[in-house]
C-alpha cells in the first residue's frame, strides 16, 4: 500500500508556477481628459499599483512620441493610428488568456479592418462627431458640414486640430468620399479650408479648455462630441447637438500595450480591469463616450444609456464615417494638407 501510495504521488501533476507579482507602476499614455481619475484610482486600491499618467494633447503628438521611443506600459489610441504601429512591430501581442474579460466587448467592434483579431488592441469607446450650437446666439443652427461655410457663421465657428476629421469633414462638404486619398480632391478640400479660415477659431482639444469658449459666447458653433455636449448643455440647455446631414465622423478608441514594456503582466492586469462591466460603465457615466463593453449596458445610468447624443440611434451610426488607416501615401498627403492648412497665414 505504502508503494502504491508513493507511486502515486510521483505520478502527480506538479503545482503550477507562481504568479508573479505586478508591478508598483504602470505608464499609461492617453489624452489628458480621457480616463476617469476615479477609475484609476480604483485598479491601484485594488491592485496596489499606482498609474504614472502621462498625457498627450492630440494624435500626431501620440504617435510622434512612441516613435520617438516614448517609455509607457499601456496607451489608449484612436483606432486608425493602430496598423502603422502594428506593422513596425511597435504593439505587444495581447495574451486573452489573462485579458478573459475581452468576452465583454461587443461582437460590433471586434476583429476590424485596423487588426484582425484583435491580436494588438482592445476596443474600449466610440462616438460620433458634430456640432455643440448656441441656439440663443444662432438661428437657424448649421444642419450640415456645407453650412460652415454660409456668411452668417463667420468668426463664430470653433475647429479642433483633429486632421482626419476636419480633412474628411471638408471633402464631405465638396461631395466626395470622407477618406479619400485622390491628389486633386485633396488639393480641393485645402483650397475650401483655407477659404474657411479667417471665420475660425481653433480651440483645445480638451473638454474643460474648449467649452467654456462656447459658453461664454466667443464662438456659437463648437466642433465637439458627446461628452462636450454634456457638460455645455448641463450649463446652457440652449446648446443643442447637431449631427452633419452628411453623416458624421465615428470615432473609436483602443487600448495597446508597448511591444518593449517591462510590464506586460501588469498591462494586462490592467486591461482586464478596464473591461469589467462596472468599470466600463463608471467610465461611461463620469466621462459621457460610449462604451464598446456590451456587458457594461446595465451598469451605465439610464439617462446615459438612452441619449442619442451619447448611445446614437441605428440609422445615424449606418449614416456615419469611419475613421479608418489611410494607406502610406495617403498619410502623407493629408499631413502636406494639414500643415499647409494650418501654415496659411492669409
Amino acid at each position: 500500500m505504502l508503494a502504491s501510495l508513493l507511486v502515486a504521488c510521483d505520478n502527480s501533476s506538479p503545482p503550477p508556477p507562481p504568479v508573479p507579482p505586478l508591478a508598483k507602476e504602470l505608464v499609461f499614455y492617453g489624452f489628458a481628459e480621457d480616463i476617469s481619475p476615479s477609475v484609476l484610482d480604483a485598479f491601484t486600491r485594488e491592485f496596489g499599483v499606482w498609474i504614472n499618467y502621462q498625457p498627450y494633447q492630440s494624435p500626431e503628438e501620440s504617435i510622434a512620441k512612441i516613435r520617438a521611443g516614448k517609455p509607457y506600459d499601456v496607451a489608449l489610441l484612436e483606432n486608425q493610428l493602430i496598423q502603422p504601429l502594428v506593422q513596425d512591430g511597435l504593439l505587444a501581442k495581447i495574451d486573452f488568456a489573462k485579458v478573459p474579460n475581452f468576452k465583454n466587448v461587443s461582437a460590433n467592434f471586434r476583429d476590424l479592418a485596423f487588426d484582425p483579431g484583435n491580436r494588438h488592441s482592445v476596443p474600449i469607446d466610440y462616438g460620433t462627431t458634430g456640432f455643440l450650437v448656441r441656439t440663443d446666439l444662432i438661428d437657424p443652427a448649421p444642419s450640415r458640414w456645407a453650412d460652415l461655410w454660409d456668411s452668417q457663421y463667420a468668426g463664430r465657428i470653433g475647429l479642433r486640430a483633429q486632421p482626419r476629421e476636419i480633412i474628411g469633414m471638408t471633402l464631405l462638404s465638396l461631395g466626395h468620399a470622407f477618406d479619400s486619398e485622390q491628389p486633386g480632391e485633396l488639393e480641393a478640400a485645402l483650397q475650401r479650408l483655407l477659404a474657411l479660415k479667417p471665420s475660425v477659431t481653433m480651440v483645445d482639444i480638451e473638454a474643460s479648455e474648449a467649452v467654456p469658449k462656447l459658453l461664454n459666447g466667443e464662438i456659437a458653433i463648437l466642433h465637439g462630441y458627446a461628452e462636450d455636449f454634456q457638460l455645455a448643455h448641463e450649463a446652457n440647455p440652449k446648446v443643442a447637438y447637431v449631427l452633419p446631414r452628411e453623416g458624421t465622423s465615428l470615432w473609436g478608441d483602443s487600448l495597446v500595450i508597448a511591444a518593449n514594456s517591462p510590464r506586460k503582466q501588469t498591462a494586462e492586469a490592467f486591461v482586464n480591469f478596464m473591461l469589467r462591466p462596472e468599470i466600463a460603465a463608471q467610465q461611461v457615466n463620469e466621462k459621457k463616450y460610449a462604451s464598446a463593453n456590451e456587458a457594461a449596458l446595465s451598469f451605465i445610468k439610464p439617462e446615459i444609456r438612452n441619449d442619442p447624443a451619447i448611445y446614437p440611434p441605428n440609422q445615424d451610426l449606418q449614416k456615419g464615417h469611419a475613421i479608418l488607416p489611410l494607406s502610406p501615401e495617403g498619410e502623407k498627403r493629408y499631413a502636406d494638407i494639414w500643415a499647409r492648412f494650418l501654415a496659411d497665414d492669409k
